[in-house]
């Protein structure tokens, strides 16, 4: 099953059009994050945040394997490439996240020992409990998608500078987590895992709606691209 291309024996056609349109809409994610990197040398995704999603990445890409077929599994390894990206612009600008003094003159090491600090976490998670139950890094993968959503609240409300953030970004963002939602209501029935995704969801929309406050009093020409 594993070296299969699209493994329509456990997952219907619904259910693989679902996730792989909200993959691809994470891929736009990254793409409007990498743009901002190079246009702004700053980094939108939490800090806490990226340094989990390149460690889950890094796992479901090479360490651990998908049920869902070859496809979705070099789906996640271009999520892996894409971050590897991400965090060298981590290393470079993650300090413009980051208000405490100490801590912003020692970024660098907190990125890094928070990624090692990520690594066995995740790890163990995934081996005893998301990888036996779902196959496809769902547990492990919201909850660190519901840190991903709650943070970035936060990180505009205490930075007050919203030309730093992407609005397509944050659109992608939302609608591939719903898409992913859809997905997860359609394939499991556990409620945690879904009681995640409705909470996803809530925080995305909360962060749509601040940046269109915000669309409001800045002229759209200076900000949101």
């Amino acid at each position: 099953m594993q070296n299969q291309f699209v493994n329509t024996v456990d997952y219907s056609l619904t259910e693989l059009i679902t996730f792989g349109v909200g993959c691809f809409c994470w891929i736009m994610v990254y793409f409007y994050t990498l743009k901002n990197i190079k246009q702004k040398q700053f980094i939108e995704i939490p800090l806490f945040t990226v340094c989990g999603n390149i460690i889950w990445e890094f796992l479901w890409s090479w360490v651990f394997d998908t049920n869902m077929g070859g496809l979705f599994q070099w789906g996640y390894r271009i999520w892996f490439f894409m971050d590897c990206i991400i965090v060298y612009g981590l290393f470079r600008y993650g300090y413009k996240q980051i208000s405490i003094p100490a801590f912003r003159e020692n970024a660098r090491a907190l990125i890094f020992f928070t990624m090692l600090a990520w690594l066995p976490v995740l790890y163990f998670y995934i081996k005893n409990y998301d990888a036996p139950i779902s196959h496809m890094g769902a547990y492990s993968g919201y909850i660190l998608n519901v840190m991903i959503s709650a943070l970035y609240i936060p990180l505009v409300f205490r930075l007050q500078d919203w030309k730093m953030f992407s609005y397509p970004a944050a659109w992608f963002k939302a609608v591939g987590n719903l898409l992913i939602n859809i997905f997860c209501f359609l394939h499991f029935t556990d409620w945690f895992l879904l009681s995640l995704c409705v909470l996803t969801s809530i925080l995305d929309v909360y962060y749509i709606y601040m940046f269109q406050m915000a669309r409001k009093k800045i002229p759209a020409q200076h900000v949101f691209n």
